[in-house]
């Protein structure tokens, strides 16, 4: 099944925050126990610059965004607070099958360059290894004002 479409809006320098549900096509919820996820925003498709890099499963998650030239190249970058909690309520608790709650410091959204950009979300079995790209579309930064 295809990725499904969602694209994203954020604002530069404020707390970036989101939550979706990942259901099966029982629209049953799907217990993400077993998962890791990894988000990446990049300003293109074809770009080998990360704008940023969002990891977790049911634990501990991790950000890492480009700092001051808001971009890095492989496994550089600066680390800032939050990541994906997977199992997650919208507050980021753990407890509600197959919710995915992503979060970003503001520290680390104020670097993200203003303008239109592309993510994924991939799932990684942790049974099986295979990863599934279960999201995908813009992640639009609209520029602050107030810095």
């Amino acid at each position: 099944m295809p990725a499904g479409q969602y694209d994203i809006e954020a604002d530069q320098g404020s707390t970036f925050r989101f939550h979706v549900t990942y259901m099966d096509s029982s629209e049953e919820a799907v217990d993400l126990d077993n998962y890791t996820a990894t988000m990446q925003v990049r300003r293109s498709f074809t770009s080998d610059s990360i704008l940023l890099s969002i990891t977790g499963g049911t634990v501990d998650g991790g950000v890492i965004g480009g700092g001051s030239t808001g971009y890095f190249t492989g496994t550089g970058g600066i680390h800032g607070t939050g990541g994906i909690v997977l199992n997650g309520t919208v507050s980021g608790v753990t407890g509600t099958t197959g919710g995915i709650y992503i979060s970003v410091d503001h520290v680390t959204m104020k670097n993200v360059p203003r303008g239109r950009h592309f993510y994924d979300l991939e799932l990684t079995n942790l049974g099986d290894s295979s990863v599934t790209r279960i999201l995908k579309g813009r992640f639009e930064v609209d520029p602050e004002v107030t810095r």
